[in-house]
């Protein structure tokens, strides 16, 4: 009796020692599983843009005579050259003390801003709109030309002499300015309220999905050389898929060159840009 005793003892007491240890891992387990404390972070959600084309037969431009232009030298007089941060640069300002927008205008290849703000000089005057253009340091623009802290530089260097409107700042780029302009809208390089393209765009696969991505109108004309009516469409599908409310405006028996349309289309940018918080 005596040694079953002891062996029921001992079972006993060794299923104790098992449950006993099995709730000892069980808690161990579940101090040691850490409790969260924040949802996993996601990715801003990127609305796509909407994305409307037209023709603007009423913007086709008479066949020029020549195909020669140099920035008149009115222009040459009345703007004021500037050198800041590296860069240089143009600006026409209007007159009056009233907080005044500013559009910056992005020139072509083997161009200089003069040229930019001949065609734009117009609106400028009648519009009370302060205009900048930069020189590209090369032939055309790299990369590296226009950087948020040379756009301040300009902004603040105006400002010192002129009020300006910081929260309407535009963009316009021509042809390799405006495949440049393009590229700083969507990557966010500026405080672009804003932009307007004309003959040239990007490659579509440069583009990137954008939150708060500014709108952006690009023209171009139905016969231009150098930029097709199906790049500018595919550009203007991905700048509309990464976020920018795109308008591709197709100009009949319109080329690539700018210095008869410049002008109009200036006031026709124009007149889109003040008009942003209208509906269509």
């Amino acid at each position: 009796m005596r040694v079953l005793r002891v062996l029921l003892i001992g079972i006993v007491g060794g299923a104790l020692a098992l449950v006993l240890a099995a709730l000892l891992t069980t808690s161990g387990t579940e101090q040691a599983a850490p409790a969260p404390e924040h949802p996993a972070a996601t990715a801003p959600e990127i609305r796509p843009g909407t994305l409307i084309e037209r023709p603007r037969g009423f913007l086709t431009p008479a066949a020029p005579e020549k195909f020669d232009y140099s920035p008149s030298a009115e222009i040459a007089r009345q703007s004021t050259r500037y050198q800041s941060d590296g860069l240089s640069w143009h600006a026409l300002l209007p007159s009056g003390d009233a907080a005044a927008p500013v559009v910056v205008l992005l020139h072509g290849a083997n161009r200089d801003g003069l040229s930019m703000l001949d065609m734009w000089q117009r609106v400028g005057r009648t519009r009370s709109v302060v205009l900048i253009a930069p020189d590209a340091p090369g032939e055309t623009w790299a990369a590296q030309d226009i950087t948020a802290p040379r756009i301040a530089a300009m902004l603040d260097t105006v400002a010192a002499t002129r009020a300006i409107d910081r929260a309407q700042v535009y963009l316009f780029g021509h042809s390799a300015g405006a495949s440049y302009a393009a590229l700083l809208v969507n990557r966010g390089i500026g405080p672009w309220r804003a932009a307007a393209l004309h003959g040239g765009y990007g490659p579509p696969d440069q583009y990137r999905p954008t939150p708060k991505a500014p709108p952006l109108r690009l023209y171009l004309g139905e016969h231009d050389h150098i930029f097709s009516v199906e790049g500018a469409q595919a550009a203007a599908a991905a700048l509309a898929a990464a976020g920018h409310d795109t308008e591709l405006h197709l100009i009949p028996d319109h080329t690539h060159w700018f210095y008869e349309i410049g002008p109009n289309l200036a006031a026709d940018a124009w007149g889109w840009f003040d008009n942003l918080d209208d509906p269509f």
